[in-house]
């Protein structure tokens, strides 16, 4: 599929401004970033490529200076693997992430437990991303206390796939179900589980929330718009099983928690854990028991 590359100078530069600004695209139907200081370079299929939305969400922010170029389909890739450098979590017992074209340009890979191969296509999920190195992180510290293996694990808005391949190598009980509203991302999702030798450990459907099967799940993921969360919490809880299933919420942002704390409470969810990473959060639920809430 042919993209557009829009190249966005962000003067002066802020990380701040950075993320809201990718969170703003994406939006808009804008689905692959990288950032190369003082540029925030965006990707979009060139069939949902708006101009006159682009300027209007440009000038909220103060910016005026952008460029855009044409990116034919058999280009995608190879644009994105000339940048997309790998992304390591918790170096050692931790995971490396990496396109399919990095091999022979990077001579050693850091020493880690868990190796990905993904191809972005023009879906989230490489690691870049706060939210979505944020919970790979804690996957694997769920993995390390021994509670990802046998543990029936949900994807929802899988992108690419990264998390539901990460829980399926993990020892998570097959299959690993992934859902995403986007059938470009389903596709990502399905080849990026072939390329890690893993297709018969994960189911992946194009869907909503909807789809989330009652009292199944020890493990929900939802990496997605705040306003999906708040709205889907009652979802996400009934997904669920009674005891000891655990929810982790991210794609929002320091001032988006008081709303789904309060509508994690009303669905019978208790707070375990707390992360921040520039600005963006991820926040670690449960069902309450009697052993976790008091």
């Amino acid at each position: 599929m042919d993209h557009i590359a829009v190249s966005i100078n962000i003067e002066p530069y802020k990380e701040e401004t950075e993320g809201i600004l990718t969170a703003e695209l994406a939006e808009i139907g804008y689905n692959g970033f990288l950032t190369e200081p003082p540029v925030l370079k965006a990707y979009v299929t060139a069939e949902d490529f708006n101009e006159s939305h682009l300027r209007l969400l440009l000038e909220t922010y103060g910016i005026a200076v952008y460029s855009k170029e044409f990116v034919p389909e058999k280009n995608w890739n190879t644009d994105w693997e000339s940048r997309f450098d790998p992304v390591t979590v918790n170096a050692g017992k931790g995971c490396n992430i990496r396109s399919p074209g990095r091999d022979s340009m990077i001579a050693v890979w850091p020493e880690t437990k868990w190796r990905l191969v993904i191809q972005p296509e023009s879906s989230f999920g490489t690691g870049h991303h706060p939210t979505t190195y944020m919970m790979l992180e804690t996957l694997l510290e769920l993995e390390e206390s021994g509670s990802i293996k046998n543990t029936h694990v949900l994807d929802l808005g899988c992108g690419t796939g990264v998390l539901a391949i990460l829980a399926a190598k993990m020892g998570a009980a097959v299959p690993v179900h992934a859902l995403d509203t986007d059938r470009r991302a389903v596709h990502s999702c399905r080849e990026n589980a072939r390329r890690n030798r893993i297709p018969h450990k994960i189911i992946v459907k194009h869907g909503d929330a909807s789809l989330v099967q009652r009292n199944r799940y020890g493990l929900i993921l939802a990496n997605i718009h705040k306003n999906i969360l708040a709205d889907e919490m009652d979802t996400l809880s009934g997904g669920l099983k009674p005891e000891g299933g655990h929810l982790l919420l991210s794609g929002f942002y320091t001032d988006d928690i008081p709303e789904l704390t309060g509508a994690a409470n009303r669905n019978g969810l208790v707070l375990l854990e707390r992360k921040e990473k520039e600005e963006w959060v991820l926040l670690h639920l449960a069902k309450k028991t009697t052993t976790n809430y008091q």
